[in-house]
């Protein structure tokens, strides 16, 4: 079985694209990721590898990458444009622009990246909140996802509505008023 040839790819993930430069595209970013990725590696795996080691895991997600492709190669230039992936098919298009074009030894990715966003709207940072469970008032609670935990605020108020006199002695007007003694 012949092992595969793994290669560095530059992933970029602050910044911007630079599409006016003499080379064609560039990415601004100062401090791209070095990822060590295969011919075989899955969308799913590079946006895993760039999320974890970013230490962004659950907090950000991956909304594509851009590829710095190369386009032409002209007497040891190469002129770059930009192209979006988004799945495994356009990763695979990485792939082939790397065996068809060697000048180019390491392909550069500048990942787009978004807040990871809770089911009620608001974004997910993480945190750790500390509250008590419903109820209780002696035991903390810690919860550690998207949906922060806090005690519901009980107030106790006097209602009429709820003015019932279990016993029967009760001549008051509420109970005159609801029952009508």
């Amino acid at each position: 079985m012949a092992s595969e040839e793994s290669f560095v790819v530059l992933v970029h993930h602050r910044g911007s694209v630079n599409r006016k430069t003499r080379s064609g595209v560039k990415f601004t970013d100062k401090n791209p990721l070095c990822i060590v990725i295969t011919s075989t590696t899955s969308y799913d795996d590079l946006v895993s590898a760039v999320l974890m080691k970013l230490g962004l895991e659950g907090v950000k997600r991956v909304k594509k990458f851009f590829y710095r492709i190369p386009v032409t190669v002209l007497q040891n230039t190469v002129k770059y444009d930009c192209f979006t992936i988004n799945n495994d098919v356009d990763l695979q298009v990485m792939f082939l622009c790397r065996r068809q074009f060697p000048e180019v030894r390491t392909p550069e990715l500048l990942a787009r990246l978004v807040d990871v966003v809770s089911s009620s709207g608001g974004s997910n940072r993480n945190t750790n909140t500390i509250a008590n469970p419903a109820g209780s008032s002696s035991r903390p609670a810690v919860a550690s996802s998207s949906v922060p935990v806090y005690e519901p605020v009980v107030q106790h108020v006097a209602s009429p509505s709820f003015a019932v006199d279990l016993n029967g002695t009760c001549t008051c007007w509420r109970r005159r008023r609801f029952f009508g003694r």
